[in-house]
């Protein structure tokens, strides 16, 4: 695996690049620690290039999860939401990693996070806790849309969830539920409804799960009724996660203000690492021009459901085991204020 990490030195960068070290052993994979620094081209500039060169060369040398990986250090002048991308689609990078605060990011940070996303051709990895270890405990929340196929690939097709406990939640509303009690209907009757409900619910999530090839990996199923919103941030503190894997539809204007984004209602809440899988371009990945280097030598399904409904009053859910057992920088100041401290 082709890992390209954001760093500008950081604390928040050195948990991005500790994470990407993580991986890269996992994999066997390579690692691209990149810098961008933000200016005009310029003699201050140049001296800062020369200085992010010596910085990040370093940074390769001291950090341990880096001990014995194969590592190409990158410093560009631009925008980091433009050249990062570009950076990865000229090297077909398999994920971008770059730090986070735990907590929730602020206006600036969050517009920077989302353009990055929108623009990258490949998986996004927001790394947000302190890296030791390989993932043990990942959530993958899924829709049954285009979007949650894609995640579900992305996430068994690279190395981070091997060992680790992976649970699909699936959020299902029961249309009408709420219009019962008022016609009178029995209780038991209208939780043997939402129970029809949640079953339904686990046969489409197994479909989703058969039509990727990933239905024997034997990982937990998880139907919980309300929104997606609020299920995903029970279940991962309940269990608790330490990544979330989502894909995203990556809607603008009317639709997204009309219909909302889980995946950024993930984002703008603190919590666990957050792997963001974008949506596919047509023609396949996208290609950029290279980006503008400073002194570094070459380096070589199922139809869409909105799972948007109303919690419910006892917030019921259902825990099942695996089935065999039942472009534009936004006004960006700095790098630093961004993804840093």
């Amino acid at each position: 695996m082709r890992i390209l990490v954001a760093t500008d030195f950081s604390p928040r960068s050195q948990r991005a690049v500790r994470r990407a070290g993580i991986l890269a052993a996992q994999s066997g994979g390579k690692v691209i620690l990149m810098h961008v620094v933000v200016g005009p081209n310029s003699q201050e500039t140049s001296q800062d290039i020369r200085e992010a060169q010596r910085m990040t060369v370093e940074q390769v040398a001291v950090v341990p999860e880096l001990f014995r990986i194969p590592c190409e250090p990158l410093v560009v002048r631009g925008c980091p939401s433009a050249e990062i991308p570009d950076a990865a689609a000229a090297r077909d990078i398999d994920l971008i990693v770059v730090g986070a605060s735990h907590r929730a990011p602020t206006r600036d940070s969050g517009r920077t996070l989302r353009n990055l996303i929108r623009s990258a051709p490949c998986p996004i990895l927001v790394a947000r806790r302190f890296a030791a270890s390989p993932y043990a405990r990942i959530l993958i929340p899924v829709d049954l849309s285009d979007a949650s196929a894609r995640a579900l690939r992305s996430a068994g097709s690279l190395k981070l969830v091997d060992g680790a406990h992976v649970t699909v939640l699936h959020a299902f509303e029961a249309p009408g539920k709420s219009k019962l009690s008022g016609f009178a209907v029995a209780r038991d009757q209208i939780d043997s409804y939402v129970e029809g409900c949640r079953s339904k619910s686990a046969e489409d999530v197994e479909a989703l799960l058969a039509s990727v090839g990933l239905a024997g990996r034997g990982w937990s199923r998880w139907m919980e009724e309300g929104s997606a919103q609020e299920a995903i941030a029970r279940l991962a503190g309940r269990l608790p996660a330490d990544l979330v894997v989502i894909g995203t539809h990556a809607r603008t204007g009317f639709r997204k203000a009309l219909l909302g984004s889980v995946t950024e209602h993930v984002l703008s809440t603190g919590g666990a690492d957050v792997m963001v899988i974008p949506p596919d371009t047509p023609g396949g990945c996208r290609r950029f021009g290279p980006p503008t280097r400073a002194g570094w030598p070459e380096a070589r399904q199922p139809a869409p459901r909105l799972v948007l409904g109303q919690a419910s009053a006892t917030g019921a859910s259902r825990h099942t085991e695996p089935h065999h057992r039942g472009r534009a920088c936004g006004g960006d100041a700095s790098f630093a204020m961004h993804f840093a401290p």
